[in-house]
């Protein structure tokens, strides 16, 4: 045999799988729970409460001289906006599991958790709901790549929950 056949050889036997080479340890995935409300629940929480402060801000969308700034999973914070050097929190809509809205004319299109809600915004200090159309959005997603809790897994859910939100618990 040729050197050259020992040394090729050798080479192919060096690469084959089998050959010890240390891997880091696989990172745990962040684990999440998610935040339930009957479907009943759901269909009743739209509604306009005092303003609040903004936490987790999301989308911004501007209505005439109102600014709405979506809270994420949480519903609208309505500024008036009438002077942009001192916007003032006139009110929140909350609606749960909300993560983006639209507007066309004074209507607002928002997901409600699985739901699509329309609310009259012709006067945003006196929002109010004008319909609801079931099931039209998948679950809300989980915010990143993670794990949920067994025991909240959609197969251990009652049969009424809806999710509309994620709290990270590990």
């Amino acid at each position: 045999m040729s050197t050259f056949s020992v040394l090729l050889t050798c080479c192919a036997l060096l690469l084959l799988p089998g050959c010890y080479v240390q891997q880091d340890e696989p990172k745990s995935l962040p684990v999440y729970r998610p935040l339930l409300m009957t479907r009943a629940t759901l269909e009743q929480a739209v509604a306009l409460l005092p303003p609040r402060d903004v936490q987790v801000p999301g989308k911004i969308y501007s209505q005439g001289s109102y600014l709405l700034v979506n809270e994420q999973y949480e519903g609208l914070h309505i500024l008036d906006n009438h002077d942009p050097a001192h916007p003032r929190n006139v009110g929140f809509l909350r609606v749960p599991g909300s993560l983006d809205v639209a507007m066309h004319g004074t209507v607002l299109y928002a997901d409600n958790a699985v739901d699509l809600v329309t609310v009259d915004l012709s006067d945003p200090a006196n929002a109010r709901v004008l319909g609801r159309v079931r099931n039209v959005f998948p679950e809300l997603p989980l915010p990143e790549t993670a794990s949920i809790e067994p025991g909240y897994r959609a197969e251990n859910r009652p049969p009424d929950a809806v999710v509309v939100g994620w709290q990270k618990v590990q």
